[in-house]
């Protein structure tokens, strides 16, 4: 619960229920690291195989060095490990995959290079129509369910990022817009029951993957699609979407749904070259 507490009054912001937390945290009596002051819990970090997954201390006792100390602790540990680089989030952390942008000057002063920039979004889906929206697309285009080869899929998904090809197969539900039977644009269509948006009341929808092969691009294929993915999450219950770890949020923006928390790729070389 201590734990918990001291999270929610670092990033008050977020909705997370205490359930989802610990599961997106993952704290263990190996990964954990805590400050106490007369046996009060005031900050603690959690880091594992280089990877710093969290650090909070409570807003009353920062900028007195708990932080830094708490760092110093990990970076140690790290070290001992065999570790060369310390990376903030990585690793496939579900609960912040970097940096968060409000604490860029601390991990600075201690030494980190902060890299480039990406965005957790949200939006309403309760009241959420694409007809609201003014999104023009080409005649021809038609969306829907990819009920296809998978190979076909796979192969337009490696056009636009041969790394996501991973995240498509034959069961996961795949909405796309086609143009003559060829897809033009893709995206997998989750719920997600543990993330960041996860408050114990709520169904989260989260369209993922998001790509338009390069032929289809720049004619609104690519957010028309994703608007009637939307829709189909909030038939299936859904009332809030996520866009996890993306780059391009002002596209996303022009469909109501707003950045909740900014971050940055966030190392430090342990090791002297």
């Amino acid at each position: 619960m201590e734990h918990f507490e001291i999270f929610k009054a670092c990033f008050p912001e977020l909705e997370l229920s205490e359930a989802v937390f610990n599961r997106l945290a993952k704290i263990t009596p190996e990964s954990l690291l805590e400050y106490r002051e007369k046996g009060r819990l005031l900050g603690y970090a959690v880091a594992e195989k280089g990877n710093l997954r969290l650090l909070c201390v409570l807003p009353a006792y920062q900028k007195r060095g708990i932080g830094s100390r708490l760092l110093c602790q990990v970076e140690d540990q790290a070290r001992q490990t065999g570790a060369e680089n310390m990376t903030v989030g990585g690793g496939g952390s579900r609960l912040f995959p970097g940096m968060p942008d409000m604490a860029r000057g601390f991990f600075e002063k201690n030494g980190y290079t902060v890299g480039g920039g990406y965005e957790e979004m949200k939006g309403d889906l309760t009241s959420f129509r694409a007809a609201d929206y003014d999104l023009p697309v080409p005649t021809g285009v038609t969306f829907g369910w990819y009920h296809g080869p998978l190979e076909d899929l796979r192969e337009a998904v490696a056009a636009v990022d041969e790394t996501w090809v991973q995240y498509f197969g034959k069961d996961t539900p795949t909405f796309c817009a086609t143009v003559g039977g060829e897809i033009a644009s893709f995206c997998n269509v989750d719920v997600w029951e543990n993330c960041l948006l996860s408050n114990g009341k709520n169904k989260v929808g989260a369209p993922g993957c998001v790509g338009t092969v390069p032929q289809f691009r720049k004619k609104g294929i690519g957010l028309k699609m994703v608007a009637l993915a939307c829709e189909e999450l909030k038939k299936q219950g859904c009332d809030t979407c996520f866009i996890h770890y993306t780059g391009v949020g002002r596209w996303y923006a022009r469909l109501g749904i707003e950045t909740f928390l900014p971050w940055h790729f966030c190392e430090k070389r342990l090791r002297a070259e």
